[in-house]
């Protein structure tokens, strides 16, 4: 059983004018040659303290053959001018963009990468000196075109989901302890050929969430032979936002379960209704054993999930694409 999509499910902006970005020459590294890597990173950074964190363990980083791509969606030239900074330490460039969407802003930069791998850190993210050479090795091995690592606090304790604790390959069925969007690497041809980030996935589009497993989702039905790899030893420092729990983690839980209910939905099958009942069967079992908030943001995703189906599906039927 397939699910009807909502008309128009733009992704990425192939033919699109974008604005002139500034910073170092497209694809180029400091020798000038084209880089293995192209980070794109989506922000929203009211300060630039995130994005400078960010860059500066960048520049740490031991791996050396990479571009950055700042899709900005900041009201301002504040976040230009931190990308000034490091003009001397990397080879990043900044795009402003007039609209705000993490995807669409993703694949805003996408378009202007040279890599052979790309790759989407959160701005709030922190790279470890080591993160892109050990993700080099995994996409290295034979067959690899996806490769995912996991986010850790700074105690180095795992954060954002339960990963896996061995290196593994992934499918369809495997991946959703494998990936987010941040932890992601891929080929960029490979990325390409599936058109992207759907747009109306993740932060800022109508359903805000789940816009790294609807990618990887479609990267995984793309011909065969070839092998996604889940390996811890790529890592990333990525805070967790919940706990405390309260009253925003709650609304934090109903707004991007709606990602995941209409992810469901447009990619409905075998693999994501196991994963959709196991996600309810948990949530369902922390709302019955009442611990206050705790128990109440868990009731709120498993309301999400439904939501989201039901706003997907209405979608579907109207062809309105929201």
């Amino acid at each position: 059983m397939s699910a009807p999509s909502p008309a128009s499910p733009t992704a990425f902006p192939l033919s699109v004018s974008l604005p002139e970005p500034s910073g170092a020459p497209p694809g180029g590294t400091a020798s000038g040659a084209a880089p293995d890597f192209s980070l794109v990173v989506a922000t929203v950074d009211p300060d630039g303290a995130l994005l400078q964190a960010l860059l500066d363990s960048l520049a740490s980083s031991t791996e050396r053959s990479f571009e950055v791509i700042v899709a900005d969606q900041t009201q301002g030239d504040h976040l230009a001018r931190v990308v000034d900074g490091f003009a001397d330490r990397l080879s990043v460039r900044h795009l402003g963009l007039p609209t705000r969407g993490a995807s669409a802003a993703r694949n805003a930069g996408a378009a202007l990468a040279r890599g052979r791998w790309i790759g989407f850190p959160d701005d709030d993210c922190r790279y470890q000196p080591d993160t892109l050479a050990t993700a080099r090795r995994v996409l290295s091995m034979d067959g690899v075109r996806i490769a995912s690592g996991r986010t850790v606090t700074a105690a180095q304790q795992p954060s954002v989901l339960r990963w896996h604790a061995r290196a593994r390959d992934f499918d369809r069925w495997s991946m959703f302890a494998s990936l987010t969007e941040a932890t992601l690497f891929a080929e960029l041809s490979l990325f390409v050929a599936v058109g992207g980030f759907d747009t109306r996935f993740g932060p800022g589009g109508p359903f805000p969430a789940a816009e790294g497993v609807e990618l990887v989702d479609r990267m995984l039905r793309e011909g065969s032979g070839w092998r996604a790899r889940f390996d811890p030893a790529i890592q990333m420092e990525h805070p967790d936002k919940i706990p405390p729990w309260n009253r925003w983690a709650a609304q934090r839980f109903y707004r991007y379960a709606q990602g995941d209910g209409a992810f469901v939905v447009r990619r409905f099958g075998g693999h994501t209704l196991r994963w959709v009942v196991l996600t309810l069967g948990s949530a369902g079992l922390h709302t019955l054993v009442f611990r206050g908030w705790v128990s109440i943001a868990h009731a709120a995703r498993i309301a999400g999930i439904c939501v989201g189906a039901w706003r997907y599906a209405r979608a579907a039927r109207t062809g309105s694409g929201r």
